[in-house]
């Protein structure tokens, strides 16, 4: 159970927004699946070895040199999310869908196997092809929205505020300009919440008690997207060299709202009656992250013979350049509650914290791919990688706060060596395919707990080429099991277990134009 909870303060932690917890962005930011064309995405994203699909330009650059002519491609995602909630036996489910352009992508072979002098053009089969390509990719959908609700008999928000006062001197908790993350302190304060002790400096009490229902609404948006600008060498059909440069952009938006009402206390009869002084609470916390990064690849594919592809990519570390705005709100509402020591009759209330603006640096861990197709004939193939991920070597950087203790977390919590898998099939019947595909993201987190941060995708798909026109389909299956806290507190933690299951249907339009 204690490793259970350290889990759960770990990677659940409720959103206070101190100058403390980035590191938890490494999973948020650097964990997700392969994107590209419905045909990849059919076949689990794995086409690390395979080229000749525009999603080469952002997975492997080397498969670049399959191409002998020029394609554009473009691709839709529609995605539905549904999330069934359990919070203190109480189920709540609810539903969320989106849509928007997934893929966008150019290749263009620049030159054929020929060199050109004052005589002439003439023909020479040693020389490489040379291919490029811009591609643009959603890589990772932060929309969603999760609601939960239930009874608490154990403890309250307000158990929170007064734990995390606890030895903070009132004037940092009174002071009218928040200070790192003491700002929701003193809007608990500002609104009676938390007390000081007169008699004891630095301890805090609450008149407020009872067992609240509790509910909570997260409401996210935005997502990860990633432009690449890559090229490639065909030397003679054998041996295929890439290199890309890759420019990301963060948008991450979060609203949490949570609620607490209907305080109840039982009764020298044993029966449960509502409290009578705090009607409810209100706590809305704003969350928004953005910024940009870069990266480079190189990759390397090998046909040792004409049934097998070879292949090897690495992409460098990302480095963010990220901005983080946030904000508080807390809302509460007395009735009409005689508060003696300052004479004063309590009813309805609304402040909010300063917004805080703050400027960081991120570094997110490189990644070593290796992967292998088979070919059988021209029916279709099996291919499969293996990504290999060392999340420990993380790292943040900010002038605007100490990041020692996120970077030690980081060497603390997370794997040396993650290890990612993708394996997929594709069959072919005339101009007919159809696609099949598993991909798996191992669990980042080494501590070993009740948690599994692992996600499974399953993939089916189908596609038609004909006169240079590809249309591909494919659905895309993903199940995946968290938990939400609405507040840390070591005793009697309360969570909400969540499981969500989210369906993709992606669909890709290709034009090949013969080069000239």
């Amino acid at each position: 159970m204690y490793k259970l909870i350290i889990t759960f303060i770990l990677f659940y932690s409720y959103d206070t927004y101190g100058q403390y917890g980035y590191y938890k962005d490494v999973v948020k930011f650097g964990q997700y699946f392969n994107s590209g064309t419905a045909r990849v995405q059919a076949y689990g994203g794995a086409t690390a070895s395979l080229g000749g699909d525009v999603s080469s330009i952002t997975i492997n650059p080397a498969g670049l040199g399959f191409f002998n002519k020029k394609v554009f491609s473009i691709s839709h995602k529609s995605e539905s999310i549904s999330n069934t909630l359990n919070y203190i036996s109480e189920i709540s489910e609810f539903d969320k869908s989106f849509s928007n352009i997934n893929n966008i992508s150019l290749v263009l072979p620049l030159r054929s196997r020929q060199s050109s002098f004052r005589q002439g053009v003439f023909e020479c089969n040693s020389c490489p092809k040379f291919n490029f390509g811009i591609s643009y990719n959603r890589l990772k959908d932060f929309t969603n929205e999760r609601y939960y609700r239930g009874y608490n008999d154990n403890n309250s928000i307000i158990d929170y505020f007064l734990i995390d006062a606890q030895g903070v001197p009132l004037s940092l908790i009174s002071n009218s300009q928040p200070i790192s993350g003491i700002g929701i302190l003193q809007e608990a304060y500002d609104h009676y919440i938390i007390n000081p002790d007169v008699d004891l400096p630095g301890s805090y009490f609450s008149f407020v008690g009872g067992f609240p229902l509790q509910e909570e609404r997260i409401i996210n948006s935005g997502g990860i997207s990633k432009f690449s600008i890559s090229s490639a060498l065909n030397f003679n059909d054998k041996f295929f060299f890439g290199f890309g440069a890759n420019f990301y952009s963060i948008n991450y938006v979060q609203n949490r709202i949570f609620k607490e009402s209907n305080y109840e206390i039982l009764n020298e009869n044993g029966n449960w009656e509502f409290e009578g002084i705090l009607d409810y609470l209100i706590l809305n916390d704003y969350l928004k992250i953005s910024g940009n990064g870069t990266s480079i690849s190189f990759g390397l594919i090998i046909k040792p013979i004409n049934q097998l592809n070879i292949g090897f990519n690495y992409e460098s570390k990302t480095k963010y350049f990220l901005k983080e705005e946030i904000d508080s709100e807390l809302e509460t509402s007395y009735l009409n509650y005689y508060f003696q020591p300052e004479d004063t009759i309590l009813g309805a209330s609304i402040s909010g914290t300063a917004l805080s603006v703050t400027d960081y640096n991120f570094d997110l861990p490189s990644k070593l791919t290796i992967g292998s197709s088979y070919f059988f004939k021209k029916f279709g193939f099996i291919s499969g990688d293996i990504d290999f991920i060392n999340y420990t070597s993380s790292s943040m950087f900010s002038q605007d706060f100490s990041a020692f203790d996120d970077n030690q977390e980081i060497k603390n919590i997370y794997k040396t060596l993650a290890v990612n898998y993708r394996i997929g099939v594709e069959g072919r019947y005339n101009k007919f395919y159809i696609r099949a595909g598993y991909s798996f993201l191992t669990d980042p987190n080494r501590i070993i707990g009740s948690i599994d941060n692992s996600k499974k995708r399953k993939s089916l798909g189908f596609g038609y080429l004909s006169n240079g026109i590809n249309i591909d389909i494919s659905y895309i299956s993903t199940k995946e099991k968290s938990f939400l806290i609405p507040y840390p507190i070591y005793s009697n933690q309360p969570f909400a277990d969540v499981s969500s299951s989210k369906n993709i249907l992606l669909i890709s339009l290709g034009i090949r134009v013969n080069n000239r």
